[in-house]
């Protein structure tokens, strides 16, 4: 018998000891707070575009964040007589490619040269395109300029579904975005792929929080809404490259031809921050993103030396990041714009 007890004694300790040497052990058992599975917010369009989004709690205020090409008609396009060169600091964001142009019999024509950016053009990006770009395209440069300072939303009406948990069940707004837009409510970022929609304040009944929607908001099911609170959040610089991280979203372009998934309901993928561009404040997931997950949150998951966790949210999903040149290569990294900017965009657009 005793030689039983130590053995179970020894059991114990080496289960212990190889307990407290393996913390990822502890992450497996619990990987993410079941309240962060509540974030992510699906956004739809009126005409069937999708993308991503979460609610984001901020000094007695609830906003909607997601990225701006989401709800904003950002893709701006203009068709050039003459290929230049364009600025090596501006190649990033801009984009040039050759389209022949043919009759109806298929003859020849000409071959035009397709300008693409997203977003909006300063002053200075302008004025460093302009001085590039031959006499016969000054022109175009400029109406693209003027086009892009004035962002319209990419549609009339969306619609916010958002499937919290058990306790709080689904939560539905259909939004009149150009109205809500036309009342100063929805802004968008000028430099980068982040914008917000106010979705009204936030009271606490009974310990609860209770939001008192904006005009414009047609709540269809009458549920409460979780949030991400401004507490929980980290900016660029404390960001640790090699940690790991969780994404939220709706990749519709996975879940719309599949049909095991629910095309409603959020999925999450898991990878690591993989870099930071400290001169563009951007951050490179190793973690692949597809249509849908635009403007998903991004938390990161970080280790104190008592091996606890916490949960930060670091951004949220821009784009993904090609390879040779070409879009629609994957190359399996995300861009992520860093939380500074969501703070930013709301700081500036509340004094």
């Amino acid at each position: 018998m005793k030689f039983i007890k130590i053995l179970r004694f020894g059991f114990l300790f080496l289960l212990v000891v190889s307990f407290l040497l393996q913390p990822s052990i502890v992450l497996s058992l619990s990987d993410i707070p079941n309240d962060n599975l509540s974030y992510p917010v699906l956004i739809k369009t009126k005409e069937g575009k999708t993308g991503s989004g979460f609610f984001y709690k901020r000094e007695g205020m609830l906003y909607l964040i997601t990225a701006r090409h989401v709800l904003f008609d950002d893709m701006l396009v203009i068709r050039l007589k003459e290929k230049f060169d364009i600025p090596t600091d501006l190649k990033y964001k801009f984009y040039m490619q050759e389209s022949e142009s043919k009759d109806e019999k298929g003859k020849f024509i000409r071959t035009d040269f397709i300008f693409t950016f997203s977003g909006v053009i300063s002053e200075s990006e302008k004025d460093k395109l302009i001085n590039a770009a031959p006499d016969s395209d000054k022109e175009g440069i400029k109406k693209l300029y003027d086009r892009s300072q004035e962002l319209q939303p990419i549609s009339s009406e969306i619609t916010l579904l958002s499937y919290g948990d058990k306790v709080t069940g689904v939560t539905e707004l259909n939004i009149n975005l150009k109205e809500l837009f036309k009342n100063g409510h929805v802004k968008y970022h000028p430099s980068q792929d982040v914008a917000f929609l106010r979705i009204g304040s936030i009271n606490k009944v009974n310990n609860e929080d209770r939001v008192k929607i904006l005009d414009g908001i047609i709540k269809e099911r009458k549920n409460l809404i979780t949030g991400l609170d401004q507490k929980n959040i980290k900016f660029l610089k404390d960001v640790i490259i090699g940690n790991q991280v969780f994404v939220f979203g709706y990749p519709t372009s996975i879940t719309q031809i599949n049909p095991s998934l629910d095309i409603n309901m959020p999925l999450l993928r898991k990878g690591v921050v993989a870099g930071k561009n400290e001169v563009l404040k951007a951050i490179i997931l190793d973690c692949p993103a597809f249509y849908g997950n635009s403007g998903g949150l991004v938390i990161e998951v970080e280790q104190d030396l008592c091996c606890s966790f916490q949960y930060k949210a670091i951004g949220l999903i821009s784009q993904f990041a090609p390879y040779d040149n070409q879009w629609f290569q994957n190359s399996g990294y995300s861009i992520v714009v860093p939380m500074d900017f969501v703070e930013e965009l709301i700081i500036n657009e509340t004094k």
